[in-house]
């Protein structure tokens, strides 16, 4: 904010403000005769005043100054600054000294004048205006004078009101159109934009709403506690926030740049947005908030930084990128559309006077087709949820690229189904958690946590009190709790398969993950990892899998390990008995096939063992009535390929069904761990 703009320049202000003498009085006939111009007849580059019928024309041949006791503009009537012919950038100042500006008519500025910016201290009110420039164009309310750096400033020690005739907003634009050759810049305390319309540069310009110094006053302290920050932390008062900036209904024709020192910045009921918005404040940012059934549209990029309690984007549609960055507290997006990427973080930049954890919050229904990335301070919720009636709501999160989530000192929780390509969750301090009913599907994932990773299901202590998945989530996310020390229950992250590139936890946690389709497992460094595919497969693949245990769930049809070097025990269920199985790290089962015998591969048996018979497809034709015996069961055949789907074609595998002498397994057994695995036919 140190220069809104360089062609009001020290050199010129100087001048302008230099060459002011004793006045005379010259009536416009504008605003019901309370135009009231004073200008300065001893600047010679005011040529001068032409009245029309409901119009004043003011002529300049070069940089003026019009100082003037009131300016008002009625609704028929229209206010034209206009440089000589062959004069081109000059700037015309406009101070006004009384009463708030009520402009309901014309201001209009010809090609020549290149800036022109109205000054009034007391408020500018537009409503049903029409406001038209060749070139850019100031409006501001802070203050008289201009600073060096061509800056509006304001008296602090002033004790001008900030909401002058009753006015709720220093600045106020109502139902009115600007179109504005240059850029635009508003500049006041407060401001409400209120369905209007903005055209910058044909739409390759700037609007910018800067509002600065008042907002001190926008802090209210009672003596004695509120419900806000109380305490020595905040010297026992309440700290309130009022809005500074309020947008309506807008329509804008370029780029919005939106700058606060304090208050709410606020955008409601829509609006439409055909450039980028940029938002940087040090209060709160809400955008479209409420859901009226009105979106708030950008086409561009939004990029949004606040350092206040709260920042929101609800109901809200994106054509490029969604930047948001909160360093005092909540950040929440729900039901947006984001045609790119997605970028949200937390910082602890400064803590809010109410004492919120910086926390980013993903509720509803919501679609990037980009990447997404999560970074927060504290907790991360992908999720929605009812605080009046203390139920989880439906929702999800669709990404087109990756998601990311990284909480530094808090959890990371789903409540919805999310889909993205892929998946990364991580928590430095907490958990990485789910509900008992949310889905992630993606084609690759990975988890790292200090401690569970898992889901969260209703259970009942032994006093007889229910916790529902509800009440658990606020729980464990409002108190930051560490999990393996409080769990009462385990509960599946559910997955819809996939390939798991990594799991990272410590070598005391618990892992539980449940996968709906078939599953690769080839990175992990963690304790014991509970894993399981409802009638699906799951392929442990590689050295860089690590883990004190691996326990696969009996809901499991296929298992195969394939490194033989691992360090890890691994546990499954007999298909015949249903009993667990433990496979030690050092420990082999190896069936050889030999060269089969009367349409039965035959393997090579341990001493006591009796025989198991495999069919299967192969080069040879297949048994029309393969054998019957109580060794063999007919099974659906299990392709090489983990992640393809199965064939419908019944066909026998060798499952070790015989009797409780032979090695218990899975099914088949062949390497270290290899569970049903077909083999070719030799036949007849």
């Amino acid at each position: 904010m140190k220069n809104i703009k360089k062609k009001v320049s020290a050199l010129v202000l100087t001048t302008m403000f230099a060459i002011m003498q004793v006045p005379a009085a010259i009536d416009t006939g504008l605003g019901v005769g309370n135009g009231g111009a004073v200008i300065n007849t001893t600047d010679s580059n005011f040529t001068g005043l032409t009245k029309g019928t409901n119009s004043a024309t003011l002529e300049f041949k070069g940089n003026s100054h019009v100082n003037w006791n009131t300016l008002n503009v009625n609704g028929n009537e229209s206010l034209n600054f206009n440089a000589q012919s062959g004069v081109n950038g000059i700037t015309v100042l406009n101070t006004v000294n009384q009463n708030m500006s009520k402009i309901y008519g014309q201001i209009n500025a010809n090609q020549g004048i290149s800036n022109l910016i109205i000054s009034n201290p007391n408020g500018v009110l537009f409503d049903g205006a029409k406001f038209t420039t060749a070139g850019d164009a100031m409006i501001t309310a802070q203050g008289a004078a201009m600073n060096a750096q061509g800056v509006v400033t304001y008296d602090p020690s002033a004790t001008r009101a900030f909401t002058p005739n009753g006015q709720d907003y220093v600045i106020t634009v109502k139902n009115s159109d600007f179109k504005v050759g240059g850029d635009l810049n508003f500049v006041a305390p407060t401001m409400n934009v209120v369905k209007s319309a903005f055209n910058v540069k044909n739409g390759k310009g700037d609007v910018k709403f800067t509002t600065t110094n008042g907002q001190d006053y926008f802090i209210t302290e009672p003596n004695g506690c509120g419900t806000g920050c109380c305490g020595d932390s905040c010297g026992g008062k309440k700290y309130t926030e009022t809005q500074s900036m309020r947008l309506e209904a807008v329509q804008v024709d370029g780029d919005v740049y939106i700058t606060s020192d304090r208050g709410i910045v606020k955008t409601v009921t829509g609006g439409q947005y055909n450039g980028d918005l940029n938002i940087n404040s040090n209060g709160s940012v809400s955008m479209n908030y409420v859901d009226n059934g009105e979106i708030l549209n950008v086409k561009g990029d939004v990029n949004a930084k606040a350092n206040g309690t709260l920042m929101y984007a609800r109901n809200t549609k994106v054509g490029g990128n969604l930047n948001m960055t909160n360093g005092g507290g909540f950040l929440e997006v729900g039901n947006v559309r984001v045609g790119k990427d997605m970028n949200l973080k937390t910082i602890a930049e400064s803590e809010n006077p109410y004492g919120y954890k910086h926390f980013a919050h993903v509720i509803g229904k919501n679609k990037v087709e980009g990447d997404v990335t999560i970074n927060s301070e504290n907790n991360i919720h992908i999720g929605n949820y009812n605080f009046d009636e203390k139920k989880l709501l439906d929702g999800n999160l669709e990404v087109g690229g990756k998601l990311t989530a990284h909480a530094n000192n808090g959890h990371v929780m789903t409540t919805i189904n999310v889909k993205a390509d892929e998946i990364d969750y991580t928590s430095d301090k907490l958990n990485v958690l789910t509900d008992d009913k949310s889905v992630l599907t993606a084609n690759k994932y990975s988890f790292k946590s200090n401690g569970y990773i898992g889901g969260l299901q209703e259970y009942t202590d032994p006093n007889g009190k229910t916790y529902t998945t509800a009440d658990q989530v606020i729980d464990l996310m409002e108190n930051y709790t560490f999990i393996p020390k409080t769990i009462k229950s385990h509960a599946y992250t559910q997955i819809a398969g996939g390939h798991i590139k990594n799991i990272e936890a410590p070598k005391g946690s618990q892992v539980y993950i449940g996968s709906k389709g078939n599953v690769v497992l080839t990175g992990a460094d963690a304790g014991d990892i509970n894993i399981t595919a409802y009638r699906k497969r799951i392929d442990i693949q590689g050295p860089n899998v690590h883990a004190n245990n691996i326990n696969v769930g009996p809901e499991t049809d296929y298992l195969k390990v394939e490194f033989e070097g691992r360090d890890y025990t691994t546990n499954f269920t007999n298909i015949r008995d249903e009993k667990v199985v433990t496979i030690k790290p050092d420990e082999k089962i190896t069936y050889a096939i030999t060269d089969g015998q009367g349409g039965n591969n035959q393997p090579t048996l341990k001493p006591g063992e009796k025989t198991t018979y495999l069919i299967g497809p192969g080069p040879g034709p297949t048994p029309v009535n393969p054998p019957s015996d109580d060794n063999v069961r007919v099974m659906n055949p299990i392709p090489d390929d983990p992640m393809k789907p199965m064939a419908g074609t019944p066909i026998a595998y060798a499952a070790d069904l015989d009797d409780e002498e032979d090695v218990p397994c899975r099914k088949n057994v062949d390497g270290s761990v290899t569970v049903v695995r077909a083999y070719a036919v030799t036949g007849d």
